[in-house]
């Protein structure tokens, strides 16, 4: 998980009191988290017990947290976002415009690698591969920004991860 996400975990918690608690539930202190990343088996392990406390199935968890994250995910880059963009064209953009930035910016960073494909003017496919499997993370994430863009969409996973696909398939259609 890089540090973005994790950043961004911590403010999801809403507070310090419950952020402590998902370390300390999770076997994992407060000072190693900030000196190392945690590794994905340990990001794993918090993610789960954040879901679990929270009283969420993780992937409810994952998608809420996306829906949080990516307005200061695109505050932070919007700079690489072009102002005439809609929501598809951010999509279809997102790895070679934002992920490519935070490689190059952030030693480490490792985020999914995300290869979109624009089906029709209505249509976009995003493949979508993570070591972590948060594809629901994406999905709240599509919705998010179709929220920033004042658009609708709606999403489908003809491939998961999760489901034991090698990669996801995310299809978000214009409503």
């Amino acid at each position: 998980m890089h540090k973005l996400i994790f950043v961004n975990l911590q403010l999801f918690a809403g507070s310090e009191e419950k952020w402590q608690e998902w370390l300390s539930k999770a076997n994992l202190s407060d000072r190693g988290v900030y000196v190392d990343m945690p590794s994905d088996s340990e990001a794993k392990q918090l993610l789960n017990m954040a879901a679990k406390l929270n009283h969420q199935p993780l992937h409810e968890f994952l998608r809420n947290f996306g829906i949080f994250t990516a307005p200061r995910l695109i505050a932070q880059f919007s700079h690489h976002i072009d102002k005439n963009w809609d929501v598809l064209d951010f999509l279809e953009h997102t790895e070679d415009y934002i992920h490519k930035e935070v490689r190059k910016q952030i030693t480490g960073a490792n985020p999914p690698i995300l290869k979109a494909s624009r089906l029709d003017k209505d249509k976009v496919m995003i493949r979508y591969h993570s070591s972590l499997r948060m594809c629901p993370f994406a999905e709240g994430l599509v919705e998010a920004a179709a929220a920033y863009y004042k658009q609708k969409v709606l999403t489908s996973q003809p491939k998961c991860m999760l489901r034991g696909d090698a990669e996801c398939e995310i299809l978000v259609t214009r409503a």
